[in-house]
């Protein structure tokens, strides 16, 4: 007798069987919820490292540009010691000047005296800075530098040949807010370079000592200094808004974050605020500092 068999009889082996429609369908979607909570932990995990870089990221800039501000403040109305010695000082401007809410760094020449005047342009009404200085003479173990971070140059003691700083706040690439500085080269023409990217304002406040006592008697923008109390600067208080990369979602119910950067005195009552727009938010942070300038008592016996 002839026995017949079918080709899937024929082809199955012993313990082997077939999936289910079923089956394949719960197999299908187990995968895909195993995919789904993957990508979910692994976005999570990227916008926590973001977070976590972007804060990081504020936080450095704020720190090394208020370093960096600090230093070239100290370095304001420098005359070697080693060129005065039985010589008296030279008769200078102040190597000290600040413009409120400006930022026309390019039409100044403060060698030649051309200071300017606040302009009303300023990046979120951020202030201008010029400091002016001498190099330090060769074999001399002081360091003086401009923001390129070469050394200053040295030359006679006459304002001629005195070396410049501006700094101020402009947008860059993108409409980046950041901080620049501009500065003369070796070959005398001046060169604008970008100090650090997301310093968003800068505000200065300068206290003067109009007795003659060492201390500060109050305290004033550069909008309000008259010529002569330059000279009379003691302390320079600079303030900084840096913000990060990271736009955040906005959120319809909270409200706009403000920023102080200045309080008044010993009240509450803020004299200049940031406040975010509903588009730009970002995370943000304040960064204040307080130098006092150590070369006051060169630039008191220039009068």
């Amino acid at each position: 007798m002839c026995r017949r068999y079918s080709l899937s009889r024929r082809l199955r082996l012993p313990g082997q069987g077939g999936l289910t429609l079923v089956e394949l369908m719960i197999a299908l979607a187990v995968g895909l919820l195993v995919v789904l909570v993957a990508g979910t932990l692994l976005q999570q995990a990227r916008s926590a490292y973001q977070e976590m870089d972007d804060a990081a990221r504020v936080e450095e800039t704020g720190r090394l540009v208020l370093d960096h501000l600090q230093l070239a403040l100290r370095q304001a109305s420098h005359l070697p010691v080693e060129m005065l010695t039985g010589h008296p000082a030279p008769l200078l401007v102040p190597g000290l000047r600040g413009l409120d809410d400006s930022r026309q760094a390019e039409s100044l020449d403060p060698a030649r005296g051309v200071f300017g005047s606040s302009t009303g342009d300023g990046v979120n009404h951020s202030d201008l800075l010029m400091l002016g200085f001498f190099g330090a003479p060769r074999g001399s173990r002081a360091q003086v530098g401009n923001c390129s971070g070469a050394d200053a140059a040295t030359g006679p003691q006459e304002e001629a040949a005195r070396n410049w700083v501006i700094y101020f706040v402009a947008p860059g690439t993108g409409d980046e807010p950041e901080l620049r500085c501009r500065y003369q080269g070796k070959n005398g023409n001046w060169t604008s370079d970008a100090i650090a990217r997301g310093v968003e304002a800068m505000q200065l406040r300068y206290a003067i000592d109009s007795d003659g006592d060492g201390r500060p008697d109050r305290w004033l923008d550069a909008s309000a200094m008259p010529a002569a109390a330059w000279r009379d600067v003691v302390l320079v208080r600079v303030a900084l808004l840096v913000r990060g990369l990271q736009r955040r979602p906005a959120s319809h119910d909270a409200a706009p974050r403000s920023h102080d950067l200045f309080l008044q005195g010993r009240r509450s009552e803020a004299t200049w605020r940031f406040t975010e727009q509903e588009q730009e938010q970002r995370r943000r942070a304040v960064f204040q500092g307080t130098v006092m300038l150590r070369n006051l008592a060169a630039a008191r016996e220039s009068r």
